[in-house]
């Protein structure tokens, strides 16, 4: 699926959360968000600090490979960006948040 403009000027599926690349990093987050509710859950604030597993190691691809897919949502969305700009406010603030809670809680 490509961000083509239709005659209309507005993205082929509709609302861009809708589409694969707005999609994709909102849930990505929302699973990396679950994976740090559960360690705290089953550990506390004071979770063992171990040696990278799988669970780090799957963390670390949900929290890094978003970043390509929100670029390649963005890049064509330069003339779309009153419908394509909420979709990335929502993907770089669930990312921040990762992102702050990984350096916080390590």
């Amino acid at each position: 699926m490509t961000h083509e403009r239709s005659s209309s000027g507005k993205l082929p599926s509709g609302a861009p959360i809708r589409q694969w690349d707005g999609a994709t990093p909102i849930i990505m987050s929302a699973i990396f968000l679950l994976m740090i509710a559960t360690e705290l859950w089953k550990y506390g604030l004071h979770a063992p600090h171990h040696d990278e597993g799988t669970v780090d190691h799957i963390a670390i691809l949900l929290m890094f490979g978003q970043i390509p897919i929100m670029f390649w949502f963005a890049a064509p969305g330069r003339r779309l960006a009153r419908q394509v700009v909420p979709t990335l406010a929502i993907q770089l603030s669930l990312w921040a948040i990762t992102f702050i809670l990984a350096v916080v809680l390590t």
